[in-house]
């Protein structure tokens, strides 16, 4: 991609894809090319793979894990000759933003009993366990996501149970 993406014409002879003339128009507007994003925590692969061409990871798992994973992928970046921190790292996250604790707990009640409304009783509870891990007033979501901070987050996608009609903000820098 990133060659059809620079050069005129490309030829490429491969163990699975072979491309003979292969013209891409128009380019993409970012120079040199796209950013390139790589999702999944696979630590011999997908995050080696990461280290030589994403601007861009998303990976899961608690903070902990979060930070495990970018020690790895740190270490494949220098095998790499990569600049680790030129690389943004994500993560995706369920959250229940409520102004009190009382309607972070029924809102986390409702969610539950929509999905059991369609799912198996143990899809259910997961679901609802995914929401509940970033569930809180807004004080407590900031100290729920200082751990991320922490572990070099830089970039969230989130995902919101409801549709909120006020806006929520926040940073992932650390001491805010």
């Amino acid at each position: 991609m990133k060659r059809l993406w620079t050069e005129d014409e490309v030829h490429y002879e491969g163990r699975y894809y072979r491309l003979s003339g292969a013209i891409c128009r128009p380019r993409p507007l970012q120079s040199p090319h796209i950013p390139i994003w790589v999702a999944g925590g696979g630590e011999q692969l997908t995050l080696r793979v990461a280290a030589r061409h994403a601007a861009y990871t998303n990976f899961g798992g608690p903070p902990e894990e979060f930070a495990r994973k970018s020690e790895i992928l740190a270490a494949h970046c220098r095998e790499a000759g990569t600049d680790f921190n030129s690389i943004a790292r994500s993560t995706n996250l369920f959250v229940v933003c409520r102004e009190t604790e009382q309607e972070v707990a029924d809102a986390l009640a409702a969610i539950e009993s929509r999905y059991r409304r369609v799912v198996a009783e143990d899809h259910a509870a997961r679901a609802a366990a995914m929401y509940r891990a970033m569930a809180g007033t807004p004080e407590q979501l900031v100290e729920r996501l200082r751990p991320w901070a922490e572990a070099g987050l830089g970039y969230a996608i989130v995902y919101f149970p409801t549709r909120r009609t006020t806006p929520l903000r926040w940073s992932c820098s650390p001491g805010r």
